[in-house]
């Protein structure tokens, strides 16, 4: 069971002298953060400057990104900082499917080439001030939901002691993580993340930036909490978790450690094939909550010039690869479940309908790419597919 990270029903006492409810100050290890460079980062390919990042969503699930930040701290490459949040109590399923999400750090490792840093992002499911990640075994064993390796990111390329970024990962596409919701309103259950840093030095001049009290918040910041958990892979298998720790609380220096995650809309969650092929290659989103009696909306996002698209809707999943000389999939029971009498021509890869006022428990869809009429033989690739819950 998801416990509240304040309130819990039994607390483990820290280590030394600390309390048990108190957390622990961190050596002071707080530097004065520049201007940043943002990155866009795509799994499987690396990253590339953008003026501003396109991640996937389209909502944002969670965003603790303050419009003022001050300072960012260094970690070592054996420091693990998690750090939580929480997802509102919404819909049906009780979970949030991220397929995007956007971190900060500094770097002063000095990098001419712009790829001295990997830094090693996970997502955790559960975790309780005091305690640590549900789950936790030890550094090998670390019970995360979601982990990430991102390999070639920039140290410090201006080669002046510092430079900074904003990395935009773009989670669509098969990279999805769904983590749980609190299980009831206003419990605040948290989800937790970390990102681990290390360079070609092990150096240790490398680290997130901090959330700040001031400034306008830019989003969701729900369920943070002035503190993180410490781990240091470099302790003994096991014995890995340090306890609760702050920075003293200072107006300018939160505990918070900068992300923000994206997702699709409340109750609807992307899937793929187990095998998937060369022409399972469109990316289907949906815009809004299926919600019987509203507007509905669904969109191609990499749409190929020339093609046309639509959208097969119905009750049941499968999984076979019979189209496109077996390299793509069909992944709703398109005849023998049929939600529809037939596919929905997306005009400019977009489709939009009012929905009747009852609607079946779930939902699939997905979109086929096709040339001339629509039929199994003109089709050219198809995309994901999406499951809409009720």
């Amino acid at each position: 069971m998801f416990r509240n990270i304040v309130a819990t029903a039994a607390v483990v006492a820290l280590a030394a002298s600390a309390s048990a409810q108190t957390p622990q100050q961190i050596a002071g290890n707080l530097n004065a953060v520049t201007s940043r460079t943002t990155l866009e980062y795509t799994m499987g390919q690396g990253y590339q400057v953008v003026n501003s990042a396109q991640r996937s969503g389209p909502e944002t699930i969670f965003n603790n990104r303050d419009g003022n930040i001050y300072y960012y701290t260094t970690l070592a490459a054996t420091d693990e900082f998690v750090d939580e949040g929480s997802f509102a109590a919404a819909g049906v399923n009780g979970t949030e499917q991220v397929n995007g999400l956007t971190f900060d750090y500094c770097s002063s490792v000095p990098d001419a080439a712009g790829t001295a840093i990997t830094a090693d992002v996970r997502l955790y499911a559960e975790v309780v001030a005091f305690t640590g990640i549900t789950g936790w075994v030890d550094a090998n064993n670390r019970n995360e939901a979601c982990g990430y390796t991102l390999a070639g990111l920039p140290g410090d390329t201006n080669l002046t002691g510092l430079t900074c970024w904003t990395v935009a990962v773009d989670l669509a596409g098969g990279f999805e993580c769904t983590l749980p919701q609190e299980q009831s309103a206003g419990s605040m259950d948290t989800f937790a993340h970390s990102v681990m840093y290390n360079d070609a030095f092990s150096s240790g001049a490398t680290g997130p930036l901090l959330d700040s009290s001031l400034g306008t918040q830019l989003g969701n910041d729900y369920g943070v909490a002035d503190y993180f958990e410490y781990y240091d892979m470099s302790s003994p298998l096991g014995l890995e978790y340090l306890g609760t720790y702050w920075f003293g609380g200072p107006a300018k220096a939160q505990a918070n450690f900068l992300i923000a995650l994206d997702g699709n809309p409340t109750d609807t969650q992307a899937y793929y094939s187990a095998n998937p092929g060369a022409a399972d290659t469109v990316d289907l989103q949906g815009d809004v909550e299926v919600r019987g009696g509203q507007a509905a909306g669904w969109t191609i996002t990499n749409p190929t010039a020339g093609s046309n698209y639509a959208l097969i809707a119905s009750t049941g999943k499968k999984d076979l690869a019979v189209l496109v000389g077996g390299n793509a999939h069909l992944l709703v029971d398109w005849l023998g479940a049929p939600l529809l009498p037939a596919p929905f021509v997306m005009t400019g890869g977009t489709h939009a309908q009012n929905l009747p006022p009852v609607l079946p428990p779930s939902i699939q869809v997905q979109a086929a790419e096709y040339a001339g009429a629509l039929n199994p033989g003109n089709i050219t690739a198809m995309s994901n597919g999406l499951t809409h819950s009720n």
